[in-house]
């Protein structure tokens, strides 16, 4: 009889919610954007207000500086050796094309703890016609297995409610919701002033129609409508809200243009960089100018761009707040991967390079509860800690074998990560037509990058923070160098990547 009481008055404790989840993801988001990152110029006071209640991470690293991959890891917790979609997809390098609907998924994972789990916005893991891959690949004369086997993964072919915007996205504008939403809102997009000419291909332009037609205001309509549904559940939810910007097109609304517009915007630290002494392959990236003024228009509008998107981002905080979710939901901001913009004597886009602003990401983790304060943290993390996080808070007691990441969610309660790595890596492969290895590992201040068939890069981030001096041929740095090593050929044992055996012939 005092077993069964015992049992009666158990069953009738209330358990402790588990936490509502938005993730955030911008795409190609520098992380001196920000000011608590040092930012000077770029304004973002929705985000500044986010981090003074968030656990700020100082050394987050992307995955990959690739859109694909890295969003690939978000969704898999794997790093692109392993889950295949190792460059953008439908593209050369590329493995895998549409993303396995495994168990492992992010979504099936949340699904099986009770979330209700929604997503909207850019997606780049996968599309819905042919048309659109071979729009996006260039490749019409490729005859890829996905297609032949009628294979598609769009978020709502993973188990999440919400939107499907296939492929990469140019920006968002192209797909038919977005017009239709402006059809029905009387809303127009109307393009000024539009600039090109630094980069093949890139450009940049004033909105000067209403601010309501911007694909970030639509996202955030979407976000909203989305979690609108969920909260009238009895279970918590997971929703995922993905930018397309900063990443070019660089698309600024007038009002936020206006705020940089006469802006003298002084050189990157190491813009002037003659690249002497350092791996031929980054010339791929080289823009069309070396005249720092020539980037300063696209970097305004890169900055309005990134305001844009902070303003909306507050309109969804405030959203929560009047819906009294905001306490009871853990809110992750992150990007994918940064932007180089000019960087080291005029270095555009991302990939092939492995500096700091292509692979360091911003993150902001707000935990869940009442009079939260900023907290850094200086650890190393990574993508795939953030796919283990997620889990972490949603209940899941195991990660399914081979996760690449570990849950850094006890610091979000004031605990310490026990045992955590000492470093982090990044992984790359190439983009467009060029296949190219590489591993970049950051530990303590040093970063060594393994660049397969060029010269290898080290760097001392303590003496040389903006990474003009390679001294991988320094005899002063050799010891660095072979422990560097080292570390990195550890790392692929720990982690079963299968370019050690190949890694160690060649550098070991």
């Amino acid at each position: 009889m005092e077993q069964m009481q015992r049992e009666i008055v158990d069953q009738t404790q209330p358990s402790r919610r588990r936490p509502n989840i938005l993730f955030i993801q911008t795409d190609q988001q520098r992380v001196d954007t920000m000011a608590v990152y040092g930012g000077k110029v770029c304004q973002t006071p929705h985000l500044n207000r986010l981090a003074e209640e968030s656990v700020v991470f100082d050394n987050a690293y992307t995955s990959c500086p690739v859109c694909t991959p890295a969003r690939a890891s978000m969704q898999t917790g794997l790093y692109p050796f392993k889950h295949g979609m190792q460059t953008n997809g439908y593209g050369m390098g590329s493995m895998v094309q549409e993303l396995p609907d495994t168990p492992r998924l992010l979504s099936r994972q949340l699904a099986e703890q009770n979330y209700s789990i929604g997503y909207t916005g850019k997606w780049h893991l996968g599309t819905e016609s042919d048309e659109q891959r071979h729009l996006d690949a260039n490749l019409a004369y490729v005859h890829f297995p996905e297609i032949a086997a009628g294979m598609r993964t769009l978020p709502t072919d993973v188990g999440y409610e919400g939107d499907n915007f296939g492929g990469h996205g140019l920006g968002g504008m192209v797909y038919p919701a977005f017009k239709q939403y402006l059809q029905e809102n009387g809303l127009e997009w109307k393009l000024e002033n539009k600039i090109s000419g630094h980069f093949e291909g890139h450009y940049a332009a004033e909105l000067t129609s209403p601010e309501a037609g911007t694909v970030e205001h639509y996202l955030v309509d979407r976000a909203i409508h989305h979690i609108e549904q969920f909260r009238e559940r009895e279970q918590p939810f997971f929703f995922s809200l993905n930018f397309w910007g900063p990443h070019e097109p660089y698309i600024a609304p007038t009002r936020f243009l206006d705020l940089y517009r006469d802006q003298e915007l002084e050189p990157w630290p190491n813009f002037c960089d003659s690249g002497e002494g350092k791996p031929s392959i980054h010339r791929i990236k080289m823009g069309n100018t070396k005249e720092w003024s020539d980037f300063v228009p696209y970097i305004r509008h890169y900055y309005a761009f990134m305001s844009s998107i902070d303003e909306q981002i507050g309109r969804l905080l405030d959203y929560l707040k009047q819906r009294g979710l905001y306490e009871d939901t853990v809110i992750i901001f992150t990007a994918d991967h940064g932007e180089s913009l000019g960087i080291h004597g005029g270095l555009c886009d991302k990939s092939y390079f492995m500096y700091e602003e292509t692979c360091r990401i911003p993150l902001l983790v707000k935990p869940a509860g009442q009079n939260v304060t900023q907290r850094r943290e200086e650890r190393f993390v990574g993508t795939c800690d953030i796919h283990a996080t997620i889990l972490g808070l949603a209940g899941v007691e195991t990660l399914p074998q081979g996760a690449d990441g570990r849950s850094f969610a006890p610091v979000l309660e004031g605990g310490l990560l026990e045992e955590w790595p000492d470093s982090v890596v990044t992984e790359g492969a190439g983009l467009e037509s060029v296949m190219f290895t590489q591993r970049m590992i950051r530990k303590g201040t040093c970063k060594y990058v393994f660049n397969c068939g060029d010269l290898d890069e080290l760097y001392d981030l303590a003496d040389d923070p903006h990474e003009l001096s390679n001294r991988v041929d320094d005899p002063a740095y050799a010891d660095k160098l072979r422990a560097m090593r080292e570390a990195l050929a550890d790392w692929m044992v720990r982690h079963e990547d299968g370019l050690l055996k190949q890694y160690k012939r060649l550098r070991m």
